[in-house]
């Protein structure tokens, strides 16, 4: 397993580690620790799962997809997969729509690609994290309401210490 280094910056008073006891939900391709106001909801999609708090009114939905991706063909998985996450969001959000960032590089443990993606509106914000491998797509998505700030630190926080990934 792989812990995350990935973070999105937001001039904040640094947060304490958290407190609260964590449930640990632990799958093949990867450990998410979240505290008791996640409840896992219902997902019809394959090879997905959704969790929802009401008390940071936010979704979190984790999927992966199984592909024999060659090396060679890791930026064009990359592309395609953060193309199609903006066109479905600016679908939904039309023009009011703010892409903050956008990113494929090379993931610091080896193996494969990281990739992200950050986007808001007034209403909403969107932090998505990935990873292109030789064996498949990970993709984890953040989705949440107006409290940017909250939802910014919350994934922050699991990024540093919540949620591993295994890769390849």
């Amino acid at each position: 397993m792989m812990k995350f280094s990935y973070s999105f910056s937001l001039p904040t008073a640094a947060f304490p580690p958290s407190a609260e006891k964590l449930h640990p939900y632990d799958y093949n391709e990867f450990l998410l620790s979240l505290s008791v106001d996640w409840r896992q909801v219902p997902n019809s999609r394959e090879r997905t799962l959704s969790w929802y708090s009401d008390k940071l009114k936010a979704e979190i939905v984790v999927s992966v997809d199984f592909y024999e991706v060659p090396e060679s063909k890791w930026a064009n998985v990359a592309e395609v997969t953060l193309d199609s996450r903006h066109k479905a969001l600016e679908e939904a959000c039309g023009d009011a729509l703010t892409v903050v960032s956008r990113s494929a590089k090379p993931y610091s443990g080896g193996g494969g690609l990281e990739i992200s993606y950050a986007a808001h509106t007034d209403d909403m914000t969107h932090l998505y994290l990935g990873y292109v491998t030789s064996r498949k797509v990970f993709n984890f998505s953040l989705t949440g309401g107006a409290n940017k700030a909250a939802l910014i630190e919350f994934y922050n926080r699991l990024m540093q210490s919540q949620l591993r990934v295994r890769v390849p």
